[in-house]
């Protein structure tokens, strides 16, 4: 039988049901490194148009492949490709001959976006674990923020801006995530802030509860006021 997301949503909430909260949806499948000449594109892949690879080709040589394709095994020795079919192009251009893969069915890959979707429309999620979970719906599916913002109900800009808490330094996101002090709309406030210091010092003050959104705008940094003195 098939239940709904609404009424596992109900029965989750009623307690009977027991399944793990995990916004990030944390699974342990099978990672191989396969050879390119193994690894089909999907010839239903309705993006036809990969754009240009340049850019990620250039982060892909610096930096490796931070985020393995995902692909199902159609043959004892043939592989299609789930998500992930810009970085493989970009790393076939560089001439790799193997590649790290995710090994998935297309059940598995489609119960883990459920997982994620639901996960997220949960009210329990901080601002970071929300943020986590757009960012691998992004990357584990091939979406832009606008295809994401579709399928989970949310505007290109909504996505935009939760997305943007991933922009602050990783010891304001970790201490952001311990502690829970600071809501959302005071994150992003602080992510907008371009200069690194000026970021800290809206942290500190975030979490010594001295920092609200409308302070966060308003309060000009200190060579602002500096300037404005002379």
């Amino acid at each position: 039988m098939v239940i709904s997301l609404t009424d596992r949503i109900a029965r989750q909430a009623l307690g009977t049901t027991q399944r793990a909260f995990d916004p990030i949806v944390r699974d342990e499948p099978r990672l191989l490194v396969l050879p390119m000449v193994a690894i089909d594109p999907d010839p239903n892949q309705p993006r036809r148009d990969l754009g240009d690879l340049a850019d990620l080709a250039l982060s892909i040589q610096e930096h490796g492949l931070i985020q393995p394709i995902v692909v199902e095994a159609v043959s004892a020795e043939r592989y299609r490709i789930l998500a992930g079919e810009r970085r493989f192009a970009a790393c076939r251009n560089l001439g790799w001959e193997s590649l790290p893969c995710i090994v998935r069915t297309v059940e598995e890959q489609s119960r883990l976006a459920l997982q994620i979707i639901e996960n997220i429309h949960r009210k329990a999620l901080d601002p970071i674990e929300e943020a986590k979970a757009l960012q691998r719906l992004m990357d584990e599916f091939n979406l832009s923020q606008g295809e994401l913002g579709k399928r989970i109900g949310r505007s290109k800009s909504a996505v935009n801006q939760s997305l943007r808490a991933l922009t602050l330094p990783s010891e304001i996101l970790t201490e952001a995530q311990a502690s829970g002090v600071a809501t959302k709309s005071v994150l992003l406030e602080i992510a907008k802030e371009p200069n690194a210091e000026r970021q800290r010092t809206l942290w500190n003050q975030a979490k010594a509860g001295e920092l609200t959104v409308r302070k966060a705008r308003t309060t000009p940094p200190p060579s602002a006021k500096a300037t404005a003195r002379r």
